[in-house]
């Protein structure tokens, strides 16, 4: 009759040492008397015991597997959106490298692909604001994580707005990617809108591309403007206290829109829609270098 080590590995579980002086101490506990057939009985019982907790972990791993819970992608969204406002790029790459691996290893994951996307995104905006080299790389990555998704599933809309976003960044970046990313952000920023009209990262997505994209290219601030305004209107409107994913982007409306006035030379509504981005994200170091830059100008 072979033994309990024997059959275990015959299942494809290894013993370590602690396990096999876990089974001598079973057979000590034996009842005095015990035959063959009440060996055998215990020892199928306890082989059955242990290959349901092995089939236990593997369904625990099959459903890790299946996709990221969406409270897990909000818990992640939360780490990108404070590296975003606190202009952490050094978190933001880990976070960029850390999710990329996770979306390869999951294969067709959404939340993954989009979380990747998005901390790409990020990362893109605080290098471009900060001056310092990779943006477009990194705004390229975020194009490209969300490109299966917007291909697999033609009603993504927060994958088409995050895509569109990620165009305007790149057409803002250099004028000769505003040649090609310009009319591409245009075009994805209008799928979003169509499928969701009154989703406010549809309208923020839209307004960046014309805020970002060139006038001789086609870009328009005038329109942009207006649409940063939707936005926050949007923004404003949704129920309080329920969360949602993705939440991001209430907090830009403000700072954009605050961008134009002050491009207007409307400075008190500048000051104001800034205070109401802080207001929203405390942490938001864009906002507050703008308003500093206001109150220097007396």
């Amino acid at each position: 009759m072979p033994s309990d080590e024997d059959a275990l590995n015959s299942l494809g579980i290894q013993c370590s040492t602690e396990d096999r002086q876990g089974l001598g101490r079973g057979r000590a506990r034996l009842p005095i008397g015990s035959g063959p057939r009440e060996l055998q009985a215990m020892r199928g019982r306890w082989i059955a015991g242990v290959t349901l907790i092995a089939c236990g972990a593997l369904c625990l791993l099959s459903t890790a597997r299946a996709g990221l819970a969406t409270d897990e992608a909000a818990d992640y969204e939360t780490r990108i959106e404070f590296g975003y406002l606190s202009e952490d790029a050094k978190a933001l790459r880990a976070l960029e490298r850390s999710l990329s691996a996770l979306a390869t290893d999951d294969g067709g994951d959404r939340l993954l692909h989009y979380l990747a996307a998005h901390t790409s995104y990020r990362l893109a905006q605080v290098l471009d604001a900060t001056h310092k080299p990779g943006a477009g790389g990194a705004a390229k990555s975020c194009v490209e994580s969300l490109a299966d998704l917007t291909r697999r599933d033609s009603t993504d809309v927060e994958a088409f707005a995050q895509k569109a976003a990620c165009h305007g960044l790149l057409a803002g970046i250099s004028v000769i990617k505003a040649v090609t990313h310009g009319p591409q952000a245009a075009d994805t920023a209008a799928v979003a809108l169509r499928l969701a009209p009154k989703n406010p990262r549809a309208h923020l997505a839209a307004a960046l591309a014309d805020y970002w994209r060139p006038g001789r290219l086609g870009g328009d601030r005038k329109r942009a403007f207006r649409g940063f305004k939707t936005a926050m209107a949007l923004f404003e409107a949704l129920p309080a206290g329920v969360s949602e994913f993705p939440s991001w982007g209430s907090a830009d409306a403000y700072f954009w829109l605050g961008r134009c006035y002050v491009e207007q030379g409307d400075v008190a509504a500048a000051r104001s829609a800034l205070e109401k981005a802080l207001i929203v994200a405390p942490d938001f170091v864009a906002a507050r270098r703008q308003l500093a830059r206001l109150s220097a100008r007396g």
